[in-house]
């Protein structure tokens, strides 16, 4: 466990890590947590014959998250897994999505849940023998609830304890109003039910029948961005403007998803049918390209140290034709 006060806290500025440093680090942590280092698994999938293409961390690992088999290699595991995605694909060419990238995960297989997950996750992100991010630049999400599935108020109460070890006095603020934003009271909460639409926006689950439960995400305010954004910034701007500031300048970084039960999605995607596992997992993901862009202080993906080769190779070729 860490501790320290913000007041002897210092934000170094990691700038100089590179895509292979940082992903060792993670490794580095997750390790000393008890994990197992794992490969990550082809991109055509061996484990699951209803898709083309792995697209996300969990997915080789299935048969172990719903209790079909004992993984060889323990309980606790961490990897890398190459991913492509297809269903991103209207998006490709924002600051932050892509077709093909790396998953960093970590996954308790019936072991720890929702504390020793979302500490870690704070841990790595903020303690300065890691990551070392200003937590101030950091927002989550929780479950909202449903008709099936209660909020999440266990996983917000564990967040407010995470900040509160940097001195940040953090609370769950309203469900996010994006058709009068400027109205939104309590700025600068950093605990959100910021939901579009319904509860679903915390539901992780496959596009058919399997694992699920709720989740928190984990997100970024992009840098060169003042953290009392809510208070400075939204009164200047119109409710578009706003949510087109949440949208593109909060960027979602990783999630923590409390696997509990078996279940699909109704045409609204609500959670329902769901049956328990056979145990509580841990599947948590960080867009490895997204980590980069907050460590490196890059305003889109495409500027990390892993892909500002490709795209200035590309560029230079796209001049070449014009």
């Amino acid at each position: 466990m860490f501790t320290f006060t913000l007041s002897n806290y210092l934000y170094p500025k990691f700038c100089m890590l590179t895509s292979r440093d940082i992903r060792q680090k993670y490794f580095d942590f997750m390790i000393s947590k008890g994990h197992s280092l794992i490969p990550s698994s082809s991109i055509v999938p061996k484990e699951d014959p209803t898709v083309l293409f792995i697209n996300s961390g969990m997915q080789p690992l299935i048969p172990y998250l719903t209790g079909q088999s004992d993984h060889p290699q323990g309980v606790r595991l961490v990897n890398s897994q190459k991913c492509l995605r297809t269903e991103d694909i209207d998006e490709v060419g924002d600051n932050r999505h892509g077709t093909f990238f790396e998953m960093l995960g970590f996954w308790s297989l019936g072991d720890y849940f929702k504390k020793e997950a979302i500490e870690w996750t704070f841990e790595f992100l903020v303690d300065p023998k890691w990551l070392g991010v200003d937590p101030k630049r950091l927002f989550v999400t929780v479950y909202k609830g449903s008709q099936n599935e209660g909020e999440d108020s266990e996983a917000a109460q564990i967040w407010k304890e995470q900040f509160a070890k940097v001195g940040i006095e953090a609370d769950l603020g309203p469900e996010y109003d994006f058709k009068n934003p400027i109205n939104n009271p309590d700025p600068n909460k950093y605990i959100y039910r910021i939901t579009k639409r319904s509860g679903k926006d915390n539901w992780w689950g496959l596009p058919y029948r399997g694992p699920c439960g709720p989740c928190a995400e984990t997100y970024f305010l992009l840098p060169g961005i003042e953290s009392d954004f809510e208070t400075s910034l939204f009164p200047k701007m119109n409710n578009a403007e706003i949510e087109d500031f949440i949208e593109n300048s909060i960027i979602e970084v990783g999630n923590n998803v409390f696997m509990t039960y078996e279940g699909e999605k109704n045409s609204d995607k609500e959670p329902i049918n769901l049956k328990p596992l056979v145990s509580k997992n841990i599947d948590t993901g960080l867009g490895f390209e997204r980590l980069l862009m907050m460590v490196q202080e890059k305003q889109t993906m495409f500027d990390t140290d892993v892909l500002k080769p490709l795209s200035d190779i590309a560029l230079a070729r796209s001049q070449q034709i014009d």
